[in-house]
Order: structure tokens, then C-alpha cells, then sequence
């Protein structure tokens, strides 16, 4: 199953979402989608949630009580979700600050699991 259609669900999933990003260990987009037509600020957000996820995951296993699967960020306008799969990857999910973020974290880590068994 490609990774496009994935993530394609993922934004349809969850209306408030703004783009959903697929990343490798280095932080290099794998796949993305957006709502919006230039995806270049959504690979960038990608790279740096690669740079949080590292340091997160690092500290979680020794300060944190055990393995990070993820973790939410709130700012001002937009909600980010991240997913962190093993092998390094991420996926990553940017939605208004409207948007539930229960309601996104349940189709995070449903898109996830699909992702998960595509990479077996």
C-alpha cells in the first residue's frame, strides 16, 4: 500500500489537519501530503520534529520511565502529533489547534500500524 494513500487518509480522518509527513531515521520526507499546494513548510516542520523526536526519545528511555511512542506539541495555531516508529522513522501529523487531538492521535497511530506492516 503506498505511503501517499496513507497519509491521504490520514487528512481525511481528521478534518482539522493541516499535513501528515512520513520520515526516515535522518529526518528525510518519505512521503507527505498537505491541504495546502507547496509542501516545502511541512517537509521543513518534518526535519525539525526529526531533531525533537531524537533528543525525546534519548531522554525518555532514561529519564522518562521507558520508550517514547509519542508525543504532542501545542503552539498557537497549529497542534503537531508524532508518532515514532521503530527503525527511526516518524510520522507526523500538523492540524489546526481547533482539531481533537484524541480524535488525531487514534488515526496517527492507525496509519502507523498500517505503515508499520508495509515496512515488515
Amino acid at each position: 500500500m503506498p505511503f501517499n494513500y496513507l497519509l491521504t487518509n490520514l487528512l481525511v480522518d481528521v478534518p482539522a489537519a493541516v499535513g501528515a509527513i512520513f520520515l526516515d531515521d535522518e529526518g528525510e520526507t518519505i512521503e507527505c501530503v498537505t491541504r495546502h499546494g507547496d509542501p516545502y513548510e511541512l517537509k521543513v516542520e518534518g526535519a525539525y520534529h526529526s531533531i525533537f523526536a531524537r533528543q525525546i526519545v534519548d531522554a525518555g528511555g532514561a529519564h522518562l520511565g521507558g520508550p517514547v511512542r509519542t508525543y504532542v506539541m501545542n503552539g498557537d495555531r497549529l497542534v503537531t502529533l508524532t508518532q515514532v516508529l521503530p527503525g527511526g522513522y516518524y510520522v507526523v501529523l500538523v492540524m489546526d489547534c481547533g482539531g481533537s487531538i484524541a480524535h488525531a492521535r487514534f488515526f496517527l497511530q492507525r496509519a502507523a500500524h498500517v505503515i508499520l506492516r508495509e515496512l515488515a
